[in-house]
Order: structure tokens, then C-alpha cells, then sequence
């Protein structure tokens, strides 16, 4: 059987619970990862600022995949190993957009997060930043204050329930197709610059740390993990996963509400039987109690 030796799990909806979570079971799966030698990466949509908290959590070393691509960050140097930025007239046409339409929605640029005058979304951010300490917290400002940083933008996320809103975005901002715009959750949309993905910024990371993408793992939710599920040697998706994703994983775990990563991690990376869960963290110094009513193999 084929030797996993790194793992890429997106964030929301596949690590963590609906309450935005790690859970006990999937800390300690990733511990016995960590523990063993094997490189575990986060991949999100999320920016990196409103991520770090996560990778202190699990003692990750290992560079972060952000904004759905768009950013490959060190996150213990800060240092950028690879970022694509919106095209500054084309993201304009964005911006505009958004607030003739009067939605809701966010702006990543490398050093924080803009929001709407009418946003809801920017509370998340507001409810990450009261659980970390100062120096983790993401800088958040209107994007009134936007035009004066004269930064560039790497992303823009947009929260609408209007069903037909990615139409409506094709139609009204990329009929050149400038732009990557994809779901990346329900009533999510994340706006970057064309040929951004996942998957790419998974390809791109490999060559720069020698991976082998055969003996990679993916772990994921949502349409913008696709692109990772086409390039791994394994996609497991978990439960509560898309359709669509699923109809192309190589196998189903469970939700991200039953912590469905560890039990992908013990069945196909680990491969260690629910008996055997215990003795095996013993041996290599990692404390883990056995939760006979959450626990469950396949």
C-alpha cells in the first residue's frame, strides 16, 4: 500500500466543526501525523491571518495554502513563497460591482482584511480576533480606507443567498475571464485572479518542497477543493461534502461534525485499527483516549 507521507486539509467544513472548531479527535489525529514525520498542510479559502491560530493549535511548521490559492505563505518567517494579485482595474470593476449591487463582502490584500459598510461577515473575523491574543489578530478596516493604502488585493469574498450570484458575477465582472470565481461555501463566493486554484497552488508548493503528489492525501468540503481531489494520490471527502465532490473522491469519510478527518487518517494513511489507536499513540509519546461512542471504522 502506498506510503502517504503529506496530508493538505482544507479548513472550514473539513477540519474544523460547524462552530469553527478543531476538535479533540482530529488535534489528536494530526498529532500522531506530526508525531510519525509526516507533513501535514492547511489549504483554505481563508486568509492567512484569520488562519494562524489553527497551525499554532496543531504545531504545524509546514507553509499554509490562502485564499484559495492565490497565497502560499511561511506563516513562522511571514515570508511569501507565492502570491497572484487581482489585475488593479479589473479588481475596480470588482469593487464597483459589489457596491452597486450592495452585497456583502470582504477584500483580502497581503497585510489585512477590508469590509463593506453593510457587512455581516466581517463578524466572523471580529469573533477570530477576540479569541487569539493581540499579535495574531487580523488588521480589519472599512474599505473606505482602502484607496489609501494603495494595496494590492488578492481577493474578494462575497456572502449572498441570491442563487443565481455567480451567474450574475460572471456576467457583470468577467466576460474577458480575468478572474477565478468559484464557491468555496454555502452562500460563499471567493473572487481571485484567473487560473487560481487549489490544486495549482498545491502543484506550485510541491516543486518548491519536493513533494511527491502521488503520496499526497486531500481532505476536503467544497467545489474550490476540486482542484487538489484532480492531483492527489487520495482524495477523501468528508460527509457533509458537495455532491459533486464526492462523486470524485477517492473515498467518504465522516462529517466534519463526527471529526472525520481523524477517521480518515486512521483508516487510510495511519492504518491503525480502534484497539490499537491507544497503543499506538503511547509508543510515540502522544497522549490519546479512545472514544468508543465517536470513534467508528468502516
Amino acid at each position: 500500500m502506498k506510503n502517504f507521507q503529506w496530508i493538505v486539509c482544507d479548513l472550514d467544513g473539513t477540519l474544523l466543526n460547524s462552530a469553527g472548531e478543531i476538535t479533540d479527535e482530529n488535534r489528536k489525529a494530526v498529532e500522531l501525523l506530526n508525531a510519525k514525520g509526516k507533513q501535514v498542510i492547511i489549504a483554505t479559502g481563508r486568509h492567512d491571518l484569520i488562519a494562524k491560530k489553527y497551525y499554532y493549535e496543531l504545531g504545524l511548521t509546514t507553509p499554509i495554502i490562502a485564499c484559495n490559492g492565490a497565497l502560499i505563505k511561511d506563516i513562522l518567517s511571514d515570508k511569501v513563497l507565492y502570491m497572484k494579485v487581482i489585475d488593479s482595474i479589473v479588481a475596480s470593476k470588482v469593487l464597483n460591482f459589489c457596491e452597486l449591487k450592495q452585497l456583502d463582502y470582504l477584500v483580502y490584500t497581503p497585510k489585512a482584511i477590508y469590509y463593506s459598510e453593510n457587512s455581516k461577515r466581517i463578524n466572523i473575523v471580529r469573533e477570530y480576533n477576540n479569541s487569539v491574543n493581540k499579535e495574531l489578530q487580523a488588521p480589519i478596516y472599512s474599505v473606505k480606507a482602502l484607496d489609501a493604502s494603495n494595496e494590492d488585493i488578492i481577493k474578494v469574498l462575497v456572502v449572498s443567498q441570491d442563487e443565481n450570484i455567480l451567474e450574475k458575477l460572471h456576467k457583470g465582472i468577467n466576460k474577458d475571464d480575468k478572474l477565478t470565481i468559484v464557491s468555496s461555501g454555502k452562500g460563499l463566493i471567493d473572487i481571485m485572479s484567473s487560473g487560481i486554484s487549489k490544486g495549482g497552488a498545491l502543484i506550485a508548493l510541491s516543486e518548491q518542497l519536493d513533494m511527491d503528489l502521488k503520496a499526497t492525501v486531500v481532505f476536503g468540503d467544497n467545489y474550490n477543493d476540486a482542484s487538489m481531489f484532480k492531483v492527489a494520490g487520495l482524495s477523501v471527502a468528508v460527509a457533509n461534502a458537495e455532491a459533486e465532490l464526492k462523486h470524485i473522491a477517492t473515498h467518504i469519510t465522516l462529517s466534519n461534525d463526527e471529526s472525520g478527518v481523524s477517521h480518515g487518517i486512521y483508516k487510510y494513511i495511519l492504518r491503525v485499527h480502534p484497539e490499537k489507536i491507544e497503543k499506538n499513540a503511547a509508543e510515540i509519546g502522544v497522549a490519546y483516549k479512545l472514544n468508543p461512542e465517536k470513534t467508528c471504522f468502516y
